[in-house]
Parts: C-alpha cells; structure tokens; sequence
C-alpha cells in the first residue's frame, strides 16, 4: 500500500502549538474541546492568542517533542514496514539536525520517499538524512490504481498558488508544477480541508487528515467521490474554494 502525507514539521514550534500541542494546556483538553465544538480555526486561534497573551514565546509555548511523537504513532499505525510513505515535503523546520533524523528514524517503514518543501533546504545537503529515502525529489509521481500516474508536489499547481498566501505566486512559481491535466497530491497550505483549489488536486496535509497520512484507497475514493474536469485547458480559473486556512 502508497500512504501519502506532508508538512510534518517536527520541531517547529509555531506549527506545533497551533496543532494544540502546548506547555499551557499540556493534555490538550480545552484545543481538544474548542475543536470539537468550534472548529479547527477557532482552536488554532486560541492557541496562537494564548500563547501571545502569555507572553510566551512560540518555542517556550509549544510541546514539541509530544507533537513530533503524535505525528509519529499515527504514521506508524497506519503505515507497515512494507508499505510505501511519501512525504510531500516540509518534513522539520526551526528544528536540529540530529531531531529530524531520529523522527525520520522512528518510522518503521522501510520505503520512505521524500518531496522537497520549501522548509526543507535547510537539511537536505546532509547525506545521513538523505539516506533515510530511497528518492528526494524536487516533484514526483506514482501511480494509483484506477487513477493511473498522479503528480507529488508540495505546492498546489502553478496557476493555483494565489489560492493559498498572497506571495506564494512571487515566491513559488518557480516550484510550483504547471496544470498538466493529472491529478495532484499536494500539501504546503496547511488548509483545514483536503479539497483542492481545482478538482484534479487532494491536499493530503496533515492538517486536513486530522494528523493521520492517507492511504492511496482514500486517495481513490475521494476522487471517485468528485467531479473532474480533465481536458481543462491549463490556464483556465479553478472553480473557487474556500481552502480555510491558518495565517502563519
């Protein structure tokens, strides 16, 4: 089986406590209740005022290491050491090198591909953590059962990028894959929903999977459950989508 996820970020303080892992509410309850009742954003926007209010830094406010465990125990109850685990970028930021290698080193699955995020340049001229994937790329591709090759990105497409923050388009298109008419598994927004600023595009983020990586079933049957529109000329607008995102 393909598991696909991104934006990790283990050891990044900020992302941390706006996934409710903090110092000031060290067993998640109130994160946990204001996001069952509220929602995702609410609960991301008490942490973040909290932690202003607080007078906290971001790193003194976050539980690292009770995050990057989390993210870690859900990819390993889900992923075997025979399965395939591609991570779609981001994967520590703000972080040591030595952290990030030991978090990779915990996941038991022996098939570890990588996608280049733009919170990654910082590590990937190390050659121990390039050894941990069998492929780091800047995009890449696999193919899905009944949706044959789709692309790996860790931006949405090219034409897409004003749909996330306003200078992702100055700073990404260079990155950024262009619309080719295939399907696209993407990350880097940390939107609060899977879908896509176009029908051809899953966010397979953590944020929008609840912190769980997605199996390629889950990837086929959320395109099965979806209108495309293949053939989309590509410079042609996507239809809106709100795509509920934090402000970082």
């Amino acid at each position: 089986m393909q598991y696909f996820t991104t934006d990790t970020h283990f050891g990044h303080p900020l992302v941390t406590v706006l996934r409710g892992f903090t110092t000031f509410d060290p067993n998640g309850l109130t994160y946990r209740d204001i996001l069952h009742v509220h929602g995702r954003k609410a609960a991301e926007d008490w942490a973040r005022q909290t932690t202003l209010d607080s007078g906290l830094t971001f790193r003194e406010a976050a539980d690292t290491d009770a995050h990057d465990q989390a993210v870690i125990d859900n990819i390993n109850a889900s992923v075997g050491p025979d399965d395939e685990l591609w991570i779609l970028g981001d994967i520590g930021f703000r972080t040591s090198l030595n952290h990030l290698k030991a978090c990779l080193r915990e996941l038991r699955c022996r098939h570890l591909h990588g996608v280049i995020g733009n919170h990654d340049n910082w590590w990937i001229d190390d050659r121990p953590a390039r050894n941990l994937f069998e492929t780091l790329e800047a995009n890449g591709s696999a193919t899905i059962a009944g949706l044959g090759a789709v692309n790996l990105s860790h931006f949405p497409y090219r034409e897409d990028l004003a749909y996330g923050w306003p200078d992702d388009v100055a700073k990404y298109s260079g990155k950024a894959l262009p619309f080719d008419g295939r399907r696209l598994l993407y990350g880097h927004t940390h939107q609060l929903s899977p879908d896509g600023a176009r029908p051809e595009s899953v966010n397979v983020g953590l944020d929008a999977w609840n912190l769980h990586p997605v199996s390629e079933s889950q990837i086929i049957a959320w395109f099965n459950d979806r209108p495309t529109a293949h053939g989309m000329d590509g410079n042609a607008s996507p239809s809106p989508v709100s795509l509920d995102m934090p402000t970082f």
